[in-house]
Order: C-alpha cells, then sequence, then structure tokens
C-alpha cells in the first residue's frame, strides 16, 4: 500500500533512516539482511511515518518525532527478530542461529532503552513493556491457538500504533482521559490500515475507520491546526477504504 501521505514526512524519513542504522551501530552489518526481508511488510513501511505524524500532531519537535519513530522501528524490528525463534514442536534447531536471533533481539531492545534514556523519554518505558507484552500474548494466540486474521492482527499489529498515539499523548502532558483517547484512535487507525490487507475485513475496516475519525474530530476541538499529515493519512485512509462516502472531518 503506497500511501501518499508519507510525502509530506520526506525529509523526516530520509533522517529517520540515518538514526535508524545509527542506533545500531556496530551491528548494522549483521541486522541489513533482517531488515532486507522486511522491505514488504506493512507494519515495517508504515509504522515509522504514522509515529511521526502523531508526534508532530501532538506539538512535539521534528527530532523528537524521528527519534520515537525510530524507537518504535527497532521495537517491531526486535520483535520479528525474536519470532524467528520457534519452539521443539515446531522443529527449532539449538544452534548458532538461534543463539543469534535471541542476542540480537535483546541487543536491540537495549538500543531501544538507551534511546529513551537520550531522549528522556524513558518514563513511557512501562508503555513500551506493555506493549511488547501484548504482542508477545498475541503470538500465543496465533501459534498455539489458531486466532483468526482478525484476532491476529488485533494482538499483534495493533498494540504498535496504539502504544505510539498514547505515548505522544503522555508525553504532550495531556490528562489521562485524553492519552486513552489518543489511544484509542491509534487502535482503531492501526486496524483499519492493518485489516485492509484482507478483502474479506472491508466491513470490520470501515467501521474501525468510522471510530477513528470519530476520535479525531473530537480530539482536533482542541484547537490543533488543520491539514496536518495526520489528518491527511486519515483522510487517505478513508478514501481508499470508504470510497466517496462523506468524510466526518471539517
Amino acid at each position: 500500500m503506497n500511501l501518499l501521505f508519507t510525502r509530506d514526512l520526506k525529509t523526516e524519513l530520509a533522517d529517520l533512516e540515518q538514526v535508524f542504522k545509527h542506533s545500531l551501530l556496530p551491528w548494522w552489518d549483521n541486522i541489513d539482511n533482517y531488515v532486507e526481508d522486511l522491505k514488504n511488510d506493512l507494519t515495517w513501511m508504515i509504522l515509522p511515518p504514522v509515529v511521526m505524524s502523531i508526534y508532530q500532531y501532538t506539538g512535539h519537535s521534528r527530532q523528537l518525532s524521528i527519534s520515537m519513530s525510530s524507537i518504535f522501528r527497532n521495537c517491531y524490528l526486535s520483535h520479528r527478530i525474536h519470532a524467528l525463534v520457534k519452539d521443539d514442536e515446531e522443529g527449532q534447531q539449538y544452534d548458532q542461529d538461534l543463539q543469534f536471533n535471541i542476542l540480537l533481539g535483546d541487543y536491540i531492545s537495549g538500543r531501544v532503552l538507551k534511546a529513551l534514556v537520550e531522549t528522556k523519554t524513558d518514563h513511557i518505558l512501562n508503555d513500551l513493556a506493555q506493549m511488547i507484552a501484548e504482542v508477545n500474548q498475541g503470538m500465543v494466540i496465533k501459534h498455539k491457538l489458531n486466532g483468526g486474521f482478525n484476532q491476529i492482527i488485533e494482538a499483534t499489529r495493533a498494540p504498535f500504533y496504539a502504544t505510539a498515539f498514547l505515548t505522544a499523548a503522555k508525553l504532550a502532558a495531556y490528562d489521562n482521559e485524553c492519552c486513552q483517547s489518543y489511544r484509542q484512535m491509534g487502535y482503531h487507525f492501526g486496524m483499519s490500515i492493518e485489516l485492509g490487507q484482507d478483502p474479506v475485513s472491508q466491513q470490520q475496516v470501515q467501521n474501525h475507520m468510522h471510530k477513528c475519525e470519530k476520535l479525531f474530530v473530537q480530539i482536533s476541538k482542541r484547537g490543533h491546526s488543520s491539514n496536518s499529515s495526520l489528518e491527511n493519512a486519515i483522510r487517505e485512509l478513508h478514501s481508499h477504504f470508504c470510497g466517496m462516502e462523506e468524510f466526518a472531518v471539517v
């Protein structure tokens, strides 16, 4: 899915690539192959500009928006590398590849903690830890409980979006009720874009899109500027998934 709203963030995304690679030195040459394997992964591609959009929308600096995009990208990369570790029933081989995947995933997680300290945002560590716990539970649903596509997406992908929106609001010092509204908006945004990969889920996608829009309208009354990259993203998703149906944001 090629979303045009990302063009608004072209220079920021270019800077993100530099920050992201620098954050993983001196192991980048070993990690590059894992990154290459994710080049067609929707979450990998769309999560960073979404993080930038919500952080910019909540008034954070350009540099923090880029840093947080790198942090969330690293969280997702660590999760995907750890997911390569199977269990005995799946025929896991106890070899150097297993050890390397475990150590590399842990290393990236450690770099996330370092980045949180450097950006003075380590007080949101509990939110990121909760996110990873939810995703890990989702992997159990996927591999052990034979969950459906909708359930798997909700458990393994949506937490990244929901937590990005939540932390942006928390770091902007919004009250708890407002922060939870942001979290819900991120959840519905993530479910819309991730379920959009499945034509069978069209009705669920539209339901999530409408709930995302409704929350955005409520939140935008706080006086945020119009024509933000976040609003452009929501408009574009609405057009993609809901066609000519009237968009609630005015």
